[in-house]
């Protein structure tokens, strides 16, 4: 997911030689930029992701990756890992945001 997205978001200048991490959950923004997540009517994973993105594009914001030195727990690696249904999770999560990130926010 995180090759793709990358791909498509090069083609912006806010997004011009930046590497994110997209799937990584926790992110954070100034407080004077809260409604634009307010506003989004996103209801998953595109929450997160969608108004930083119109931000980048039609605002001109400009964001910053950095890297998190971080492994998932052990636990909660061995409850996901072969379980069919973190896999169908997983894959739904990917499904939608290659659909509303991608296909619609990045083209």
């Amino acid at each position: 997911g995180n090759l793709h997205f990358n791909g498509l978001a090069q083609k912006f200048d806010g997004f011009k030689g930046l590497s994110i991490d997209w799937l990584f959950g926790p992110f954070a923004f100034k407080a004077s930029l809260a409604n634009q997540w307010l506003a989004y009517e996103g209801t998953s994973w595109d929450a997160q992701m969608i108004p930083y993105v119109r931000g980048v594009k039609q605002l001109d914001w400009k964001i910053g990756s950095v890297e998190v030195d971080f492994e998932h727990p052990g636990v909660m690696k061995a409850q996901e890992e072969g379980n069919l249904l973190w896999s169908k999770k997983r894959l739904n999560q990917l499904n939608l945001l290659f659909e509303v990130l991608g296909d619609r926010e990045l083209t």
